[in-house]
């Protein structure tokens, strides 16, 4: 299907198969690659100490999981979240909390050339790519792999503190 998580520009050229999901107002896409699945958002606690876009922790499948906002993440703003899609993101699965779900689909983009400006702090970190969904933009993001070691060991101290005694 395609080369796992080696360069991502020249997959891109021939389509990359990826989901299609709703972040606020904007269309994104994850190579398929990366996504474990997708369900309907699960119980998800606070987790104190991380940054504003890690809406809590919840549970996939036995294992403590980071929720991702991913709306907040790239547009600064919270949003309806419809779906979490797992994940793979290093130490464990991670839940990125999205709006619809549109699809597998075979998306075309390029690598984002535009002003520096354009994409900054996290944004310019987990963008890879730039293309369109009919008239609308879509951002190809990177691996959610880039979640910062505190919120994993945020995650596991929770997960360590809800344990069964």
């Amino acid at each position: 299907m395609g080369q796992q998580g080696q360069a991502l520009v020249p997959a891109l050229d021939a389509g990359l198969v990826a989901l299609v999901f709703r972040a606020g107002p904007l269309f994104c896409a994850i190579s398929l690659d990366e996504v474990v699945e997708t369900m309907r958002p699960l119980p998800t606690r606070p987790l104190a100490g991380t940054p504003p876009y890690v809406a809590g922790l919840t549970i996939l499948r036995g294992e403590p999981s980071p929720v991702i906002d991913v709306a907040r993440l790239l547009t600064g703003t919270t949003s309806d979240i419809d779906r979490y899609v797992a994940v793979r993101g290093g130490p464990g699965p991670v839940a990125c909390a999205t709006g619809p779900v549109l699809g597998v689909r075979t998306v075309h983009a390029t690598a984002p050339d535009g002003p520096s400006t354009l994409f900054t702090g996290a944004s310019r970190a987990l963008v890879a790519a730039v293309g369109t969904v009919g008239t609308e933009p879509l951002l190809v993001l990177r691996s959610i792999r880039s979640v910062p070691d505190e919120v994993w060991e945020a995650a596991a101290l929770e997960a360590g503190a809800g344990a069964p005694t």
